[in-house]
């Protein structure tokens, strides 16, 4: 083909460019679609409620925990006064190895520190928690005297929650959904 020719637009040549700018549009629709699905699952990430905040390393209640549980792995902590006497206490996810009939698993707890008014604590006995993704919040859900606290988190992707309080120094499960499957 010479400089000076001009190039023949056939009927087929229209027809490939806008086959093929028409499935640049849907490409591009579709990845559009599949980015906003992406930002909407982070934002909203299954979750109705937001965290408390966990406590600082230096915490003196997490540092006591710390130096009597040594084989205790902390997860997180987080603090707040669950047992309507005036003081903060702790509440602790850790994780340690459980030995059973020889076989050795890692187990994920929830233990309440609960700390008394000459500064030693109470430890209660350890529940069961959600293995990963865990999260604590406090909320005076029924405005009783005492705080109650949820508990939630996953396993396998399978998510469950449970809203607990404080009776008679035992963490007593009020209600849940799904903490079976994640504890």
């Amino acid at each position: 083909m010479k400089k000076n020719e001009e190039k023949k637009i056939t009927p087929g040549y229209i027809a490939i460019r806008v086959i093929a700018v028409l499935l640049a549009l849907v490409v591009a629709f579709a990845l559009h679609q599949f980015l906003l699905s992406k930002e909407e699952e982070q934002k909203s990430s299954g979750r109705g409620f937001v965290y408390d905040p966990m406590v600082p390393e230096d915490n003196k209640t997490l540092v006591d925990f710390k130096a009597a549980f040594p084989e205790r792995r902390v997860v997180m902590a987080c603090e707040n006064d669950v047992t309507d006497d005036g003081i903060a206490d702790l509440l602790v996810i850790y994780k340690e190895d459980h030995t059973h009939e020889g076989e050795t698993e890692e187990i994920t707890r929830l233990v309440v520190c609960v700390v008394q008014s000459d500064g030693s604590y109470v430890y209660t006995e350890p529940i069961p928690a959600p293995i990963e993704n865990q999260g604590i919040q406090f909320k005076n859900i029924d405005d009783e005297a005492e705080m109650e606290f949820i508990v939630a988190g996953e396993k396998d992707g399978k998510s469950g929650y449970a809203i607990y309080r404080m009776i008679d120094g035992v963490p007593t499960d009020l209600f849940g959904a799904g903490m079976e499957d994640c504890c």
